[in-house]
């Protein structure tokens, strides 16, 4: 995701800082669309996020649960369930709950077998759904292979937050942790500003000038765009959001030629690989001139970078590929639009769909269909008292759009050397093969281009 930006936040100064909003009933842009596709689709995982800590050392499960209950309530967000009334969406901020780590030990079972006892609760756990007017919205279990081998299993339902604040979640979970461990009563600055002061803001933001001025533009930059590309012969009821997983891992040297092509090209290294991703799609659809959306930080204001809430927004990003034209004349292009849809990154997609008037349908997204991102937001490498460990996210088959493809960059805090790519198709439009032939195809166009000139 595109990391906060001085200069982006610079270009639309507020006369009034967030501090200076009071709390919202109403929910976000950013949580309405994705409460509206749960309408569409009750009892769907889609907008649950996974991942599992890995822990070596002298962990202490109920100090872990004491500090989870710590940062619970230090962000409103975590403690917000979300209703349908007469009126819309509303949120309801409730008091400090207590807030419970289930323990499954397995160290009796023999260690040959662990891994598949795990991968068995690991599956139970990821398949769980959540239901927004109740809480928690998180589920966090711990698992014991051994006195010092942990790991724990963490789903929440992406309403609540998203990737950057997975990893301030994490940052402000260990240092609570060891703080309590050292019987020190933790010491963390208190939030600038909450979740539902956030919403007040966006609404008003997005509801006057700054609103009016970022439609005009979005209808302009996109002009003339395919509305829809499809690049499967199958056509979608929309029943579900079943998708198709895959996890593909670029060897330090793979990535390395990327990095390599990025310099040559004078862009970043998500353009090189947005840029292959986008020749794809121009080639297996005929299309030219369309968009593929990307998620992007969207936090402009420096008060909003430690909060805990949803805010990423996906925006499209306009392609132009012409058939057989060179690499660096494509990422140039791709740079230059990406330059242009971040002038307004903050515009959140459903309120984008609903001012452009376009009808949302079951089975079908509006404006972009399929959609590219790098999920570089920090996370923290786990250093707990007497422990130390390593944060990895994880899938669960589905798909939100007809391929969705993210990329996490290899990171030592995330205790990786290989850069992983998850690809997620939708099980209703691609076949297992289908799918490994357009995977083996990004990866040929990715080799071609980092050994373009």
């Amino acid at each position: 995701m595109t990391p906060p930006s001085s200069a982006l936040t610079a270009l639309e100064p507020m006369a009034e800082s967030i501090q200076s909003y009071p709390p919202s009933s109403q929910i976000s842009f950013n949580q309405e669309q994705i409460c509206l596709l749960e309408a569409f689709y009750p009892g769907t995982r889609a907008y649950n996020a996974q991942l599992v800590v890995h822990l070596n050392g002298a962990f202490d499960p109920a100090t872990l649960e004491r500090a989870v209950n710590d940062v619970i309530a230090r962000h409103e967000s975590l403690r917000t369930t979300i209703t349908l009334q007469a009126r819309g969406y509303q949120a309801q901020v409730h008091p400090q709950f207590h807030f419970k780590v289930d323990i499954h030990d397995i160290s009796d079972v023999p260690e040959a077998r662990q891994e598949d006892r795990f991968a068995a609760l690991k599956a139970e756990c990821t398949s769980r759904t959540f239901d927004l007017e109740t809480l928690p919205l998180m589920d966090i279990r711990a698992v014991r292979f051994r006195a010092d081998k942990w790991r724990l299993i963490h789903v929440e339902h992406h309403a609540i937050h998203d990737g950057w604040s997975l990893g301030l979640l994490w940052h402000e979970i260990q240092q609570t942790y060891n703080a309590l461990k050292k019987g020190r009563t933790p010491r963390l600055a208190a939030p600038p500003v909450q979740y539902q002061q956030f919403v007040a803001w966006q609404r008003a933001r997005m509801q006057g000038d700054y609103g009016r001025q970022a439609i005009s533009f979005w209808r302009d930059y996109l002009d003339g765009t395919s509305p829809e590309i499809s690049i499967s012969s199958r056509h979608s009821d929309g029943s579900s959001l079943d998708g198709r997983n895959y996890e593909v891992n670029l060897s330090p040297d793979r990535f390395a030629a990327v990095k390599a092509a990025a310099r040559r090209f004078s862009v970043s290294n998500f353009v090189v690989m947005f840029s292959v991703f986008s020749a794809l799609l121009a080639k297996a659809s005929g299309e030219t001139d369309f968009a593929v959306g990307t998620a992007v930080n969207a936090r402009t204001e420096v008060e909003l970078e430690p909060m805990i809430g949803m805010v990423v927004n996906t925006v499209p990003l306009r392609v132009r590929v012409q058939p057989g034209e060179a690499w660096r004349s494509v990422c140039r292009t791709v740079q230059s639009s990406l330059f242009r849809a971040l002038r307004y990154q903050d515009l959140p997609l459903s309120h984008l769909i609903r001012e452009l008037g376009v009808v949302q349908k079951k089975g079908k997204n509006p404006i972009f269909q399929h959609c590219f991102s790098f999920h570089d937001s920090r996370v923290p490498k786990i250093e707990m008292e007497n422990i130390d460990g390593y944060i990895k996210e994880t899938q669960n088959q589905t798909a939100k759009f007809d391929i969705n493809v993210i990329v996490i960059p290899a990171s030592a805090d995330r205790g990786t050397v290989e850069t992983r790519m998850f690809w997620q198709f939708s099980d209703s439009l691609f076949s297992h093969e289908d799918c490994c032939q357009l995977i083996e195809e990004y990866l040929i166009l990715l080799g071609a281009i980092s050994e373009a000139e």
